[in-house]
């Protein structure tokens, strides 16, 4: 099954099964159209789709800081569909693959401090937390600041 996976850098067309999965994933704090098209076409970054069969399984938007040397996780999610398959993984590792390209040297992502299934995906892949970020979301809860230092392959 695995080799039905593909990756691809999104593209406008793809901004309402975007949304629909922010929105199933996200609810209140979901991005907007406005956001979603910026990300894709303008932002300095990579914006990634992984496709099962024609079908967009989840997403991850890169942001590069060059004066940072850093890559930011701004967001990643995968359809409740595809969760346990591997597809976060897949995710995580295009962005690590992204940040050795760009010579990148670090990493980093906000996560809520309940989502304890991406945070042991983000631990176990070498992030590590450093800070909070108080208020982080809509609802006013806080998210865990986590980062991952890249060294030379």
């Amino acid at each position: 099954m695995a080799q039905e996976f593909i990756f691809r850098t999104a593209v406008p067309g793809d901004i309402p099964v975007i949304m629909e999965i922010e929105q199933i994933c996200f609810r209140q704090d979901s991005f907007s159209r406005r956001q979603f098209a910026y990300l894709i076409t303008r932002a300095q970054g990579h914006f990634l789709i992984v496709e099962y069969r024609g079908r967009i399984a989840g997403y991850l938007s890169l942001l590069i800081n060059r004066r940072a040397c850093s890559l930011r996780i701004y967001s990643v999610a995968v359809h409740p569909d595809f969760r346990g398959k591997g597809v976060g993984q897949w995710l995580i590792d295009q962005g690590v693959n992204v940040a050795y390209e760009e010579k990148l040297k670090k990493i980093t992502l906000e996560v809520s401090m309940s989502n304890l299934s991406a945070i042991r995906l983000y631990e176990k892949n070498g992030f590590a937390y450093a800070g909070i970020r108080k208020n982080y979301y809509h609802d006013g809860t806080d998210a865990h600041y986590m980062q991952k230092q890249i060294t030379n392959r």
